[in-house]
């Protein structure tokens, strides 16, 4: 019981920050790259994933460059 409890608490945590941190950062940097034309304005879909993702690459290049 205590571990689907803690399952639960952890799936809330990570989908907030994968979902408002990373998204929010991520839609910045696409928009900077891609001049204002990706994501599109909010009726229309887009891959939030791949947007909530691509700070997460960046960081992860970032890492390894510095480090190599």
């Amino acid at each position: 019981m205590l571990d689907a409890l803690v399952e639960f608490v952890a799936r809330i945590v990570v989908e907030f920050v994968f979902h408002t941190v990373f998204h929010g950062i991520g839609w910045v940097m696409l928009k900077a790259v891609t001049l204002g034309r990706y994501p599109p304005p909010r009726p229309e879909k887009y891959n939030e994933g791949f947007v909530a993702l691509l700070p997460i690459a960046c960081l992860f290049v970032g890492l390894a460059l510095a480090f190599s």
